[in-house]
């Protein structure tokens, strides 16, 4: 007997914004849930991701089970995530044999959401997980994201389902590289993102960045990024200008600047391009050999992103994507930071984002605290 969803229909939208802050038309908001009510792999991966959230969010739990916008769900429980999420294995498995242009669009659309499942998924030593299980579905979701990637290259539908699900999924693989500090693994076809949307092309740059600064670190492309970068700055920032932008007051207490943006896809662009920027700067390949004064002056200006990241966040909490970006941030360059008070503020931001949005912590927590304790002991 199959499992009952136990997810109301409001809660199949309930965090669409994860995934169309950069679509116009909104797609995973307006047609995924039509398209959910007559797929049963799509309506599981949506059920898969929203009872994760609720099962880790505490202010939907009580006595008598999870509790969300007055609906109870009573048989709602931790594992009720999981028994979702592998209803849709066999399907995404026969991906590549489906030829039905609506199912594979469903089965796309599946499969970004499970990834957000996956990055959802408890964080866990990768040297305690060895099991069968575990290996055979991160090779088999691996493999059916880079077929959505080649099938998208090679019959491109624009303004669809399947479009919407491209560009997610290389959004998703660049996050992992920021978060992993990891090459990007998957293949991209440059030639597909040259017209595209300016959220999109700048995206793209971040996952070059992060495939020249966790790969080869070569001076040569460094130089050319740092021209892409100068040539987006000009064709692009213009459509990126906030509608409000006030810095910090340290005298009332406040670490982060107040910066608002009109669109989500602005937010989505501006914290992607600021990240590249960062990494640009602190791993610039000519700082080994540059004075103390330069050393001070790029740490100065990698710490003046991070903050306005954070700040870039909070005035954009309900895009979940903004925390997540400003964690990247903090974790990565957070041992720039020696002040107590601005430590506290970025504890906060991971802590915000646990709270908000139910996603996993520990490490970057685990991270930036082994990261300030190798810079502290250094001076002592």
């Amino acid at each position: 007997m199959g499992m009952k969803p136990l997810c109301p229909p409001k809660i199949l939208t309930a965090d669409e914004t994860q995934f169309d802050h950069c679509d116009e038309l909104r797609q995973f908001q307006l047609i995924v849930p039509q398209r959910a009510r007559h797929c049963p792999t799509l309506k599981n991966a949506i059920c898969a991701v929203s009872s994760r959230r609720l099962c880790r969010l505490p202010k939907y739990s009580t006595s008598k089970g999870i509790l969300y916008r007055g609906q109870l769900l009573p048989r709602l429980k931790k594992s009720s995530a999981l028994e979702y999420m592998l209803k849709c294995i066999p399907d995404l498995v026969q991906f590549p044999e489906i030829r039905d242009p609506v199912q594979q669009e469903n089965i796309m659309a599946a499969t970004v959401i499970l990834r957000q499942y996956e990055e959802m998924d408890e964080e866990m030593d990768e040297n305690v997980i060895d099991t069968d299980y575990y290996d055979d579905r991160r090779v088999s979701f691996l493999a059916i994201t880079q077929t959505i990637i080649d099938s998208m290259i090679e019959s491109p539908l624009e303004n669809s389902l399947a479009t919407a699900a491209y560009w997610i999924v290389i959004r998703q693989e660049i996050y992992y590289a920021f978060s992993r500090e990891s090459i990007p693994h998957m293949r991209f076809d440059t030639n597909r993102w040259r017209n595209t949307s300016i959220a999109n092309s700048i995206i793209m740059f971040a996952g070059e960045v992060a495939t020249w600064c966790w790969g080869q670190k070569n001076p040569g492309e460094w130089t050319q990024l740092k021209t892409r970068e100068q040539q987006l700055t000009n064709d692009c920032m213009g459509e990126i200008e906030p509608i409000l932008e006030l810095g910090p007051d340290r005298a009332k207490g406040k670490i982060f600047p107040t910066v608002w943006y009109s669109f989500d896809a602005q937010v989505t662009a501006i914290q992607h391009f600021r990240l590249a920027q960062m990494i640009l700067i602190a791993e610039s390949p000519y700082l080994d050999k540059a004075s103390r004064a330069t050393h001070r002056k790029a740490e100065a200006q990698v710490r003046s992103i991070v903050l306005n990241l954070c700040g870039i966040a909070l005035g954009h909490l309900r895009i979940q994507p903004a925390l997540v970006n400003a964690v990247i941030a903090v974790t990565l360059y957070g041992e720039y930071f020696t002040d107590p008070e601005e430590r506290n503020a970025l504890l906060g931001i991971i802590n915000r984002t646990k709270e908000l949005h139910a996603w996993p912590m520990r490490k970057p927590y685990q991270t930036l605290k082994r990261r300030w304790e190798a810079v502290d002991n250094a001076e002592l």
